[in-house]
């Protein structure tokens, strides 16, 4: 996988105390964070948190907002790279949310906190990641013309789906044990792709079955 997981290092102690809010929600959950917890994680007082941000409320945002950057430059870097090799580059894609979300899992939910808890999608990740889901719609239209702009959008949001939803929810689905290993993933990743890219009348390609005809009595 050629996009990086790991945070860029800080070269700013505005860029410092952002990483450091980064790492104390990983850490313990955006409920459970401080101002005073992020300043001594980023070796500084609570003053230079308030002269850089003045409000806890925006040294979140713009934790949040650094660390959607990150991702949005991964994705691009990937997506320029799918008319080359279609599957194997949508998988890498969607193994690379996987593996993150997995990988950190509180700052992943905290991006999404305000859609679950006040049904407000106007924040900056659902906004920011509104044309990457636009873009994956037409690359699958592009690589796949007979699939059409709805059923593109589908395979879209299902594939999605089946990245995002045991990502977040991950101890439900441990007992199975499906995800367990990093091969795993990247083999379900893979399949996911394929399941996407798979023509338009392929069985159980995602589309709508065509009725059977039915048999004419003699």
């Amino acid at each position: 996988m050629s996009a990086h997981l790991e945070p860029r290092p800080p070269e700013t102690p505005r860029e410092r105390l952002i990483e450091a809010t980064i790492t104390e929600i990983e850490r313990h959950g955006l409920s459970q964070l401080t101002v005073r917890a992020v300043a001594a994680a980023a070796d500084m007082n609570i003053a230079a948190v308030n002269y850089h941000f003045r409000s806890k409320q925006a040294l979140v945002a713009a934790a949040l907002e650094a660390s959607i950057l990150h991702m949005l430059e991964d994705t691009d870097a990937i997506l320029a790279r799918l008319p080359e090799a279609p599957e194997a580059v949508l998988g890498e894609l969607l193994g690379y949310y996987l593996e993150g979300c997995l990988r950190f899992p509180r700052i992943s939910k905290a991006h999404l906190h305000d859609g679950f808890v006040a049904d407000d999608y106007s924040g900056f990740f659902p906004q920011r990641f509104a044309p990457v889901l636009e873009r994956l719609r037409v690359a699958l239209c592009a690589v796949r013309p007979a699939l059409g702009s709805e059923l593109a959008a589908r395979r879209v949001i299902a594939a999605l789906s089946a990245v995002f939803f045991p990502a977040f929810f991950a101890p439900l689905f441990q007992c199975l044990g499906a995800l367990d290993t990093p091969l795993r993933r990247s083999e379900y990743a893979l399949e996911l792709a394929r399941q996407a890219l798979a023509p338009a009348d392929a069985a159980g390609a995602g589309g709508a079955r065509r009725p059977a005809r039915a048999r004419r009595r003699k």
